[in-house]
């Protein structure tokens, strides 16, 4: 989706596809450390700040929050820090950047039916992080410039790896991690995110009846998913997918972090317009 880099940015920074040496897109070559997804992601995160309209409500963001402690939990993969912050945009989506900076749109908490199908959208994104999809595409757009051959070469030594990541970002930019995902990554993080959902105790299949509640926003409303549908893959297989794979996860215990109604009540006297592409205004800098 839900996205990690969002055009939002969520409008402003979004990410993904991948440089895949196998069908599988978790076999991705990535030329970055852990800790580079770290340091760009914090790049990009502050780039997205001073781009975007915030939510600046306590609750709103502790809220949120709470359920990404949650999925960070019970997340593979490095143990980034994860943390979210909400846009005051009235857009369906939401986004995350390399080393776990999360964004979701008020026009998302705004739309969700309960807080399962919140935390699918969330733990997507966060996915996305968690199998360092966004530096796995600047790695592909590095290797497109730099040639097949050069970076086998690269391969072959690590200490000729030391430091790439900031070559990379150097010669490309941050623009690297705005591309759209591709459809195996975007499938990776459905079934990353339904396995985090399970493990934290929410309900995996609350994932796919979200997909369904895009294709009938598609249909009656179009604008306002409009962002979404231009990052992420049509909802109809995908929902299909999760469905298919949910029995076989099962839900973990715990309590949900409760109050959703409330928060989209606070979230109802928000302001704000829709948001500026972040992607292009970075773009054009």
């Amino acid at each position: 989706m839900f996205r990690s880099l969002r055009r939002d940015a969520a409008a402003a920074i979004l990410a993904a596809g991948l440089f895949s040496v196998s069908a599988r897109p978790a076999a991705a070559i990535n030329l970055f450390s852990v800790q580079q997804d770290a340091q760009i992601g914090a790049q990009a995160a502050a780039q997205a700040n001073r781009q975007l309209p915030m939510v600046r409500d306590g609750e709103v963001d502790g809220y949120i929050n709470q359920i990404v402690r949650r999925l960070a939990a019970v997340a593979p993969g490095p143990r980034f820090e994860y943390r979210s912050q909400v846009v005051n945009s009235p857009e369906i989506n939401a986004f995350a950047l390399p080393g776990g900076y999360v964004y979701v749109n008020r026009g998302l908490i705004r739309a969700v039916r309960n807080e399962d199908e919140l935390a699918g959208v969330i733990a997507h994104e966060m996915a996305h992080v968690a199998q360092r999809h966004g530096t796995s595409q600047a790695t592909k757009a590095y290797a497109a410039q730099a040639g097949v051959g050069i970076l086998g070469q690269i391969l072959g030594g690590r200490n000729q790896r030391v430091g790439l990541g900031e070559q990379i970002v150097g010669s490309l930019g941050l623009n690297a991690l705005f591309m759209k995902f591709s459809r195996g990554a975007e499938s990776e993080a459905d079934r990353v995110g339904a396995q985090m959902m399970a493990r934290a105790g929410y309900d995996p299949m609350a994932m796919a009846n979200f997909f369904d509640l895009l294709a009938a926003q598609q249909r009656s409303n179009p604008g306002a998913v409009s962002q979404f549908f231009s990052d992420h893959p049509s909802p109809q297989n995908r929902s299909a997918a999760i469905r298919a794979m949910a029995p076989s996860l099962g839900r973990g215990r715990g309590a949900q972090v409760g109050g959703l109604g409330a928060i989209q009540a606070r979230l109802g006297g928000a302001s704000g317009g829709r948001t500026a592409n972040a992607r292009t205004a970075y773009r054009g800098r």
